[in-house]
């Protein structure tokens, strides 16, 4: 991810270019998920060869100022090779904007199932004439950190680089799925699978189920019909279907998941290890 690496770390990198060359030579992007709000976690997260990090504010409580730290501790302890992607809390503008100011790379936004809901959060995202974005005083330092290449400015090169990828989780979302891909600005789909089959009346997991299936199949046709990438959680047993159906941004791991089997793999081991010795020690006593 260092060829999307911006001149100042403090700007966001250029992830629309990453999604657009992953869906041209059909590559991955591999993330992970930071879903302990702590910067000591996402400095070991920043330290791994992930391509993007996936910062939850919608579902880890966490303040403005925490998640810009987060964002900043990704560009900065990654130095430059990992992407922070926030994923906002709600539509608001001012959400999308702390997320941006502090470096994000793009910005996920949750529960959207209108043209006019991506419409404005795009508009959120770009400054103008582009979009309604307003311009932070506090973000850059002139003449520091605020360096891009000759003849640009640095929100225009922030406005060339910072993804919007709308979340679908709904029936709503999905019969606007083929309008919303067409709208100038959207970088990528996300999917919420799981509200997804809540929506459509469904158990939070399983398969096979025909509603589930055929909205699957949609998204897939319309990543192919307007070269859209598709974003979100894939477990192993998908990944082949996902990957051949247009998934180019995949999380696959985060840190409270691994933390938690991790361990319990570990502890798994050590007590299977240590039974052992305890029924060789009870088979012969004496040895012990």
């Amino acid at each position: 991810m260092q060829a999307y690496r911006p001149l100042k770390l403090q700007q966001s990198p250029n992830l629309r270019q990453a999604l657009k060359d992953a869906m041209r030579d059909s590559r991955v992007l591999l993330g992970v998920g930071a879903g302990i709000p702590a910067v000591a976690t996402v400095k070991i997260l920043a330290a791994t060869s992930a391509d993007w990090c996936w910062i939850d504010a919608e579902h880890t409580p966490m303040s403005p100022t925490l998640m810009a730290e987060l964002v900043q501790t990704v560009n900065m302890y990654s130095e430059g090779a990992m992407h922070a992607v926030v994923r906002v809390p709600t539509h608001g503008h001012e959400h999308i904007a702390w997320a941006l100011d502090a470096g994000a790379a793009g910005v996920m936004i949750p529960h959207t199932e209108t043209v006019e809901q991506v419409q404005a959060s795009i508009a959120a995202a770009r400054f103008g004439p582009q979009g309604q974005r307003s311009f932070p005083p506090f973000a850059m330092l002139q003449g520091i950190t605020d360096l891009v290449p000759e003849g640009k400015h640095w929100m225009g090169v922030a406005n060339e680089h910072i993804a919007v990828i709308p979340q679908i989780e709904s029936q709503l979302g999905l019969d606007n799925l083929e309008e919303i891909m067409q709208i100038e600005g959207v970088d990528a789909i996300m999917i919420g699978k799981t509200d997804l089959r809540l929506d459509l009346g469904l158990t939070p997991t399983g398969g096979g189920e025909a509603p589930y299936e055929e909205g699957m199949k949609h998204i897939y046709a319309m990543s192919k019909k307007y070269n859209m990438p598709i974003v979100g959680f894939v477990p192993d047993h998908e990944t082949e279907a996902s990957v051949r159906g247009g998934y180019r941004m995949i999380c696959q791991a985060a840190d409270i998941h691994v933390l938690a089997f991790g361990l319990q793999m570990a502890l798994g081991k050590s007590r299977e290890a240590m039974a052992k010795v305890v029924d060789q020690m009870k088979a012969s006593p004496q040895s012990s």
